[in-house]
């Protein structure tokens, strides 16, 4: 009779710790968005932005089976690399703090933080990894708010389309307007089209919302351009309608009934563009093979 032989089982393993170029990249990307919360706060167009840091989290979460564990770097490497980058960012966010609304120190910055995570992800994962998550990037860099001069000409460039566009639409529709520069009139009474009224925020909230469905649905290349393009389309057609129908009904019902219909609609038109893109997203995913991120753990030679 043999004597049972009890195997010890094995200590718990002790979890692992987060890789050290992990933490750089998080921590960086922290700087980043934290310096966008006074855009966030006390810009007319960014209030979208306090949903992109998660998302963007949940984005990189699901690619992480691409960038497997890199051969550690020498320690002079990361000391160098520490120094520089603390003396660069620093330099940065002092200039940011003095006038928060300049926003090309806090796009330079975001420019290193994106080459450094890029340098992350191409070590790791090689250059397919690296162009991979350049999708996510780009949705992250959404939440940062645009240099002045491109803000203020974007501003100005939609408000005369939409202004000239509704004056358009409203004729069609047998009700005459005049654009007269940032307003529409009619028998002496007139419409200010604010800059909030531009366009500017829907194209920005609608940039974020078709880069989003690319990236959750995972589209190939060329249909999250065509989503792109459906965004700002769909922002723009979309403010037409609404500064048209904002005009009627203060030309044709008061003030006080343009008052109330304001917000009511500009969420009406958020959720219906949402609605649309939506529909985009998934007719172009339509057909397709299925592109879903898998992650194969090999043990003892068997996948």
């Amino acid at each position: 009779m043999t004597a049972g032989v009890t195997k010890a089982s094995a200590p718990p393993a002790d979890p692992t710790p987060m890789p050290g170029d992990v933490v750089l990249v998080t921590a960086l990307w922290i700087q980043v968005f934290a310096a966008c919360i006074y855009g966030w706060r006390f810009g007319e167009y960014y209030d979208y932005g306090w949903y992109v840091p998660p998302l963007t989290l949940l984005f990189a979460y699901r690619l992480r089976g691409l960038f497997p564990t890199a051969a550690p770097l020498h320690g002079w490497i990361w000391l160098s690399a520490g120094l520089l980058l603390t003396a660069l960012l620093t330099v940065l966010r002092v200039v940011g703090r003095v006038d928060p609304r300049w926003t090309l120190p806090l796009w330079i910055q975001a420019a290193v933080v994106l080459a450094v995570t890029l340098w992350v992800a191409r070590r790791r994962g090689g250059t397919p990894a690296a162009r991979r998550l350049i999708p996510v990037l780009l949705f992250a860099c959404t939440a940062i708010p645009l240099p002045s001069v491109l803000e203020k000409m974007a501003v100005t460039t939609l408000t005369d389309s939409v202004i000239s566009s509704s004056a358009v639409l409203l004729g069609w529709l047998g009700r005459p307007v005049e654009a007269i520069g940032d307003q529409l009139g009619r028998l002496g009474e007139v419409v200010h089209v604010t800059e909030g009224c531009s366009g500017i925020r829907s194209a920005q909230s609608f940039l974020m919302v078709s880069l989003f469905f690319g990236e959750w649905m995972s589209l190939r290349a060329r249909n999250r351009w065509l989503m792109v393009g459906a965004g700002l389309l769909t922002a723009w057609t979309l403010n037409v309608i609404r500064a048209s129908a904002l005009a009627w009904i203060r030309f044709e019902h008061g003030e006080a009934a343009f008052g109330k219909a304001h917000d009511v609609a500009g969420l009406l038109a958020f959720a219906a563009g949402s609605a649309t893109l939506l529909g985009i997203s998934k007719a172009l995913d339509r057909g397709a093979s299925p592109r879903r991120i898998s992650r194969q753990v090999v043990e003892g030679g068997v996948a």
